[in-house]
């Protein structure tokens, strides 16, 4: 053993270990119970995803498949990018409508609620007596939203 493979452990300093290996940076050093354990860096792991920014919409070339990009000058957020690139709008846009409110004021079975928030927002329904109701949802598009009940009343529906 040559003195590039000892670990000094002094009991003076007992928060400082000194490492005068050749490349300190490939050296682990963890503390269990008061027994220090010393071993060689392990392979890389997968790269995780990514908070990116710029000015403006992102191009096809910044970020990576799964990251999330913000644009600093309007604070929207557009993502996670896909193997087909960026989603041409953002999924967040700051100071936009984050709630669409639909009175339904005629008593029916089925609710027809149109919206501008985009894409497929939560639907969560009130009677007029302020109970949840329960229906079949669904999607007609991005900005349209069909409600059926098994029998019909009005009330309000609150889109998020």
């Amino acid at each position: 053993m040559t003195d590039t493979n000892i670990v000094v452990v002094s009991a003076e300093e007992p928060n400082r270990v000194l490492v005068p290996l050749d490349d300190p940076n490939h050296v682990i050093v963890t503390e269990t119970y008061n027994r220090v354990v010393v071993s060689a860096a392990g392979a890389q792991g997968v790269q995780g995803y990514s908070l990116v920014s710029g000015n403006g919409a992102p191009s096809a070339g910044e970020g990576a498949v799964g990251d999330i990009y913000v644009d600093i000058d309007t604070g929207s957020f557009y993502g996670p990018k896909t193997s087909s690139g960026w989603p041409p709008t953002p999924f967040y846009i700051p100071g936009a409508t984050i709630r669409h409110v639909h009175t339904q004021a005629s008593v029916s079975a089925t609710w027809t609620i149109n919206h501008t928030l985009g894409g497929y927002p939560s639907v969560t329904v009130v009677d007029t007596a302020s109970t949840v109701v329960y229906g079949e949802v669904s999607y007609i598009s991005t900005t349209q939203v069909r409600v059926v009940f098994s029998a019909p009343f009005s009330g309000f529906a609150y889109l998020t």
